[in-house]
């Protein structure tokens, strides 16, 4: 893998899996590249720590948990950089829970829908509706930009499954897919998120990474083309500032309370919608109060290292709405993949809906667990109980800006949006808020914000 040779140099803002990917297809270009992050470690929503329990060590992801075969460009970006060979199978069974039983639906075989006990014949004969839409709405599915999405953005993802569907299949496949993907119920999202859900899981396998989804984002850094003297990372790296000048950019930011400015030929800003509003003055009004409206819901979730793994097979539970208003899934990360907690035993979060999250983000950790246990034993007893008999470790993570959870509408907002974008600005934009809100998409928007600037450059 050689770079070409030039001396311009592009500064990238933020170093989740969008900036990263745009820093690695820079490099690629022959940029030099500086990538400035504000947290202490790279990666973003994308990454993973350690923590500890007694004497166990376990791995926990701050973000996505799975990914799906189904992320091309991912799979494309692993397998021209070698880095296939760390990619690892894991379960892909997602489980609902309906009257207190667990009905397993495989990634692989949507033909499930058609064998499961979780809905009944009438249900299933509507659910043909569900792929006869995903098939239609294919062309309007992008990775990278879902603006062609508004012409089919009519409303949000109950009224369609009242309308094309029925309500078994709200309950228990719609809603669910909506609260487990963006953490909110169904009524607040778009019908085309339920079909990009589909589009983007179903059908494909499930794999992950030894150590947590968050390695990529680390695999990329260590790759030999970006520990090379063209690339400079700077974390603890606090952005208050990206704007053009007469020879491109430049990036005012702060570290131990002193400020430093970076000049480059061009910039990437590779930040949730929200914080990029207030860093590129050259925004018009129209666009800042696009990206500063963007709803990104609340994630206050709690993992729970176990002595003793769990038997459930799934990668995770769905727990719809019907059955609790506050809960809506829990994972057994041990099921996906070694790395995440010690042979035999376990590693479970439970994640919330946006509003117990948002209520609870000044709430002390001891609180937030107790009330976390209270909420699984309402709903799955047993399991309420293996934990309290397994516990070893107990860990509350937050996030202001989870996932990006966009209305009915809002695909014609970002159409609008897209469309005042200048290609040729030495500033470009990179995020989730171009398209479906997954690791995936924020790749893709990286690749093709660095597109944008190479393009740029070479003229």
């Amino acid at each position: 893998m050689t770079a070409r040779t030039t001396t311009k140099n592009v500064i990238v803002v933020g170093s989740g899996i969008a900036g990263t990917t745009a820093a690695f297809r820079l490099r690629q270009e022959g940029y030099h590249v500086t990538l400035l992050e504000q947290e202490n470690y790279p990666g973003g929503r994308m990454s993973s720590h350690a923590a500890s329990g007694g004497d166990s060590a376990y791995r926990l992801d701050r973000g996505a948990s799975w990914l799906s075969r189904n992320y091309l460009p991912m799979i494309k970006l692993l397998e021209e950089t070698g880095l296939a060979s760390r990619m690892l199978p894991c379960s892909n069974e997602l489980g609902v829970l309906r009257d207190g039983k667990v009905h397993r639906l495989s990634f692989v075989r949507p033909t499930d829908l058609l064998r499961t006990g979780l809905l009944g014949w009438r249900s299933k004969l509507k659910a043909l509706n569900l792929l006869r839409d995903l098939s239609a709405a294919r062309p309007a599915l992008s990775w990278s930009d879902m603006s062609k999405a508004a012409g089919i953005d009519i409303e949000s993802a109950q009224e369609y499954a009242l309308r094309r569907l029925d309500k078994p299949l709200l309950d228990y496949l719609v809603e669910p897919l909506c609260s487990t993907q963006f953490l909110a119920p169904a009524d607040e999202i778009s019908a085309v998120g339920v079909l990009s859900i589909m589009w983007g899981t179903f059908g494909a396998a499930s794999f992950t990474f030894d150590g947590g989804v968050g390695r990529l984002p680390a695999f990329l850094l260590d790759l030999p083309l970006m520990r090379s003297e063209q690339t400079r990372v700077e974390l603890n790296a606090r952005v208050s500032d990206v704007r053009q000048d007469g020879n491109g950019v430049h990036v005012t930011w702060e570290r131990d309370g002193a400020n430093r400015v970076e000049h480059g030929d061009a910039c990437v800003v590779a930040v949730p919608g929200p914080i990029a509003a207030g860093l590129v003055p050259s925004l018009t009004d129209d666009q800042r109060a696009y990206l500063s409206a963007l709803r990104y819901t609340s994630d206050v979730h709690v993992t729970f290292g176990l002595r003793e793994a769990t038997g459930e097979t799934a990668l995770g539970v769905a727990i719809p709405l019907r059955e609790h208003p506050d809960l809506c899934v829990v994972l057994h990360e041990h099921n996906l993949g070694p790395g995440r907690a010690p042979a035999d035993q376990g590693l479970v979060t439970l994640v919330f809906r946006h509003h117990w999250s948002a209520a609870r983000k000044s709430v002390d950790d001891d609180t937030v667990v107790e009330d976390s246990l209270t909420a699984l034993t309402e709903v799955l007893p047993d399991l309420a109980a293996h934990i309290g008999k397994h516990r070893e470790m107990a860990a509350v993570q937050r996030w202001d800006r989870a996932v990006l959870a966009r209305p009915a509408g809002g695909y014609g907002d970002l159409a609008r949006f897209t469309s005042s974008l200048d290609p040729r600005s030495p500033i470009q934009l990179a995020g989730d808020y171009f398209a479906y809100s997954t690791t995936n998409a924020s790749l893709s928007t990286g690749e093709a914000a660095a597109q944008r600037v190479a393009a740029l450059l070479s003229t």
